[in-house]
């Protein structure tokens, strides 16, 4: 952790259910930079989408379990990325607004701007890994792009839209390698991935299931050291879904491993080199070794376990202190915890409603989520794993005294 005044590094996810069940889980990566004297105050980011006006953004000491500041942003916020920059900025796509919302954390109760996307692009996503951009993946069609989704390049200095470039049908995920070059675009509808090159500024390769990718990719990451792209495809929802493993270097499909049902999101263990998939259809999450991956040699992932959870599950996080890992479960409304070693489930604690994040904060001794349905945020102690409380997301009405419609949190970035 890095003081708010220098840089940050940190890895966020979220998610946002849409029509028929489909989920979009974009990838938001910041940058890595050099900073100042490490300390031991950290926050949780929440992104609360609100569907009648604006939406907000919370920050929560992790050490108090407060609420230090709420900042306004567009309607229907749904994921948010950090620029670890020197004022540390958040960014959040306002999916109902057709904009990103920007301020800086260096302080609290900044001035926000807003940046505005093509109208009718639907932004569901914000990432970033070089310096001086950051974009914004549009889900729907608008007057550049009038028959697929589109990604937004934004200056960070100019706070301006610099290009929007077409990729596929309903694009529902991507990410950016570490090394700040190529992005990955995950398109559902016409089961492709896009690649677009920040030099060229153009998609110079159409990834497709002749190509080896499988049906329906629902999400995509990068390994730390930019070498794969891994896609969750989802497939039929009904049989069991499919890795994608991408060599970056040439953008070929290398490897292709075997899931649960209905996946729908993964997540990189950076301190135990694991990949954990969730199988939201199945009930379960699928665990990969990535410590020796060497496609060239051995076209192979190698599995560590397949462990069941609870109902519905839609998240996983690990602490980064490498003992535990814990699964978000959106129909039983409660988290499982693993042993990171055993892989045994050691607990099964109720949350709020609907949980659709979950997220570990760097001290590694708080678990939050974000429950969309019941309009709060759970916060869990990881030392015996117990609740500490339910923090309710803002009221959709900022008028409202009592008995107020909450806000639904989406997403939850730790610093």
């Amino acid at each position: 952790m890095r003081k708010l005044g220098y840089l940050f590094a940190a890895l966020c996810l979220f998610a946002i259910e849409v029509g028929c069940g489909d989920q979009y889980r974009p990838v938001a990566n910041p940058i890595i930079g050099q900073g100042g004297q490490p300390q031991t105050t950290h926050f949780a980011f929440v992104v609360n989408s609100n569907p009648t006006a604006a939406s907000t953004t919370m920050r929560i000491d992790v050490s108090g379990d407060t609420n230090l500041e709420t900042q306004p942003v567009g309607s229907g916020a749904v994921a948010e990325a950090f620029l670890a920059n020197s004022t540390g900025e958040i960014f959040t796509a306002n999916s109902l607004a057709d904009s990103v919302s920007t301020f800086t954390t260096i302080s609290t109760n900044t001035a926000v701007t807003t940046i505005n996307v093509p109208l009718g692009s639907k932004p569901i996503s914000v990432t970033t890994q070089r310096s001086g951009s950051i974009y914004s993946l549009n889900s729907s069609n608008n007057a550049n792009c009038p028959k697929t989704g589109s990604i937004s390049v934004i200056d960070t200095s100019a706070l301006a839209v610099t290009g929007t470039v077409c990729v596929g049908v309903n694009p529902v995920s991507f990410a950016q390698l570490p090394n700040g070059t190529k992005l990955y675009i995950a398109n559902q509808a016409d089961n492709t991935v896009s690649v677009y090159d920040p030099d060229a500024r153009a998609v110079t390769t159409t990834i497709t299931q002749a190509m080896g990718l499988g049906p329906s990719p629902t999400f995509v990451l990068t390994s730390t050291d930019s070498s794969y792209v891994f896609v969750v495809n989802k497939g039929d929802g009904v049989t069991s879904g499919t890795l994608s493993i991408i060599t970056a270097s040439n953008d070929q499909v290398a490897a292709t491993a075997s899931l649960g049902i209905g996946p729908t999101f993964a997540y990189i263990d950076t301190f135990l080199n694991r990949l954990y998939v969730v199988n939201t259809g199945g009930n379960s999450i699928t665990v990969f070794d990535l410590a020796s991956i060497n496609l060239s040699n051995n076209p192979v992932l190698p599995t560590l376990a397949t462990v069941n959870v609870g109902s519905g599950p839609v998240g996983v996080t690990a602490l980064p202190n490498g003992t535990k890992v814990y699964v978000a479960n959106a129909l039983s409304n409660d988290v499982t915890v693993i042993s990171a070693s055993s892989f045994g489930v050691l607990k099964t604690i109720p949350v709020g409603g609907d949980p659709v994040w979950i997220a570990s904060e760097p001290s590694s001794t708080k678990i939050y989520t974000a429950n969309k349905g019941s309009g709060n945020i759970s916060i869990i102690t990881t030392g015996n794993d117990t609740l500490v409380t339910n923090m309710p997301a803002p009221a959709q009405d900022p008028n409202c005294s009592s008995s107020c419609d909450r806000q639904q949190p989406m997403m939850i970035l730790t610093l």
